[in-house]
C-alpha cells in the first residue's frame, strides 16, 4: 500500500446523505491543515436518489472518494470495502451521524503517534444536547453477568472503570463505541481487519477482543470531542434486536471457551423468555439462541443487490 495521508476516514452512507454531508463539512471545518486526510465514502446501496444527491455533494473535492456499493454489507463489510481505498497510516472508522466539536484527527492521531502499544482509540462522545455520553463498555462475559460491574471493580478497578463519568486524561479502557473507532492501519491489518461474518452488532467488541488478544490498548481519549446523533425511539425494532442477539452468540461462539459460551447463551435464552409477554417475537428469538443462531437468522442474508 502506498502511503499518501496520515488519516483515512471512512464513512457509511445508507439513505442518509444529509448526515454525510454535515459530518464531512466538520472535518473540514475542525482539522489541522497539517494533518494529511481522506475521506473514503461508502454508499452502502441506498436508493438512486439519494445516491445521486450525495455524488453531487462531493464531485470535484479534492482527498474524497465516493464508493457506491450494489448491495448492502452491513458495518463491517461495507467498511471493509472502505479499507481497500484507504492510504493512510491510519484508519478512522467513523459513523455519518458524527460531527467534529474540536480537532478530533489531530487530537487522537498525535495520541496514537505517542503510545505505538495502542491499536485503537476514541474521544469522548456527545448527544444532540451537547451531554457526555456513553464512550466505552465492557466485553459481555460470564462474571460480568452474574456479578456485576460494581462489584468486578473493586478486585479489578483498571479492566472496569466507570462509564457514567466524565474523565479529563486519556483512560485504558475495554472497548470503544462503533460510531468512533480509530485504528492503527499496521495492527490492523495484522488481524485481518473487521470480521464481516458482523452484519451490524457486535464489531467493536469483536475489534476491541482480538486486538487485546495480541496484547495491544485500546484507549479513550477525551479531549476529542464528538456529537453522535443517537437516535431517541424507544421502540423495539424486532429485526435488529434479532440481529444484535445473532452477532452476540457468534461473539461468544467465536471468542470464548464452550463453558463460557454455553452459559452466556442460556443465559439470554431465559432472560429473553421472561420478556415474552411484550411480544411474540421474543420467543423466536430465543429459539434462534437455542439453535446457535444458525446463518439464516442475519439480515445479512435478506440483502439483494441493485442493478451496477
Amino acid at each position: 500500500m502506498h502511503i499518501t495521508y496520515d488519516v483515512a476516514i471512512i464513512l457509511i452512507n445508507y439513505n442518509s446523505t444529509d448526515y454525510t454531508r454535515d459530518c464531512i463539512r466538520s472535518v473540514m471545518k475542525h482539522t489541522d491543515p497539517r494533518i494529511k486526510w481522506q475521506i473514503i465514502v461508502v454508499d452502502n446501496a441506498s436508493s438512486t436518489e439519494a445516491y445521486l444527491e450525495l455524488k453531487n455533494f462531493v464531485d470535484g473535492m479534492e482527498h474524497i472518494t465516493l464508493v457506491r456499493s450494489i448491495l448492502n454489507a452491513g458495518f463491517s463489510g461495507g467498511n471493509m470495502l472502505g479499507v481497500q481505498h484507504a492510504r493512510a497510516d491510519y484508519l478512522y472508522f467513523l459513523n455519518n451521524d458524527t460531527v467534529f466539536l474540536n480537532d478530533c484527527l489531530r487530537i487522537l492521531y498525535s495520541f496514537m503517534q505517542s503510545h505505538p502499544d495502542t491499536a485503537l482509540c476514541s474521544g469522548q462522545m456527545m448527544n444532540g444536547k451537547m451531554q457526555p455520553i456513553r464512550t466505552f463498555t465492557y466485553f459481555p462475559t460470564v462474571s460480568l453477568k452474574l456479578l456485576g460491574p460494581g462489584l468486578l471493580r473493586k478486585f479489578k478497578p483498571a479492566r472496569y472503570p466507570v462509564r457514567d463519568t466524565t474523565y479529563q486524561q486519556p483512560l485504558q479502557v475495554p472497548l470503544v463505541s462503533g460510531a468512533s473507532m480509530f485504528v492503527r492501519y499496521s495492527m490492523f491489518a495484522a488481524i485481518g481487519g473487521l470480521d464481516t461474518n458482523y452484519f451490524f452488532y457486535c464489531e467493536e467488541e469483536d475489534l476491541a477482543y482480538t486486538f487485546r488478544k495480541k496484547g495491544w490498548n485500546c484507549y479513550l481519549v477525551p479531549e476529542a470531542q464528538f456529537i453522535h446523533f443517537v437516535g431517541s425511539s424507544t421502540t423495539v425494532k424486532k429485526d435488529f434486536l434479532q440481529e444484535y442477539y445473532f452477532s452476540l452468540i457468534y461473539f461468544f461462539s467465536k471468542h470464548y471457551s464452550w463453558l463460557n459460551y454455553t452459559i452466556l447463551k442460556w443465559w439470554f435464552f431465559f432472560k429473553l423468555l421472561k420478556k415474552v409477554y411484550k411480544g411474540g417475537f421474543y420467543a423466536k428469538i430465543a429459539w434462534m439462541i437455542a439453535r446457535n443462531a444458525p446463518p439464516r437468522y442475519s439480515l445479512r442474508f435478506r440483502q439483494q443487490m441493485l442493478r451496477s
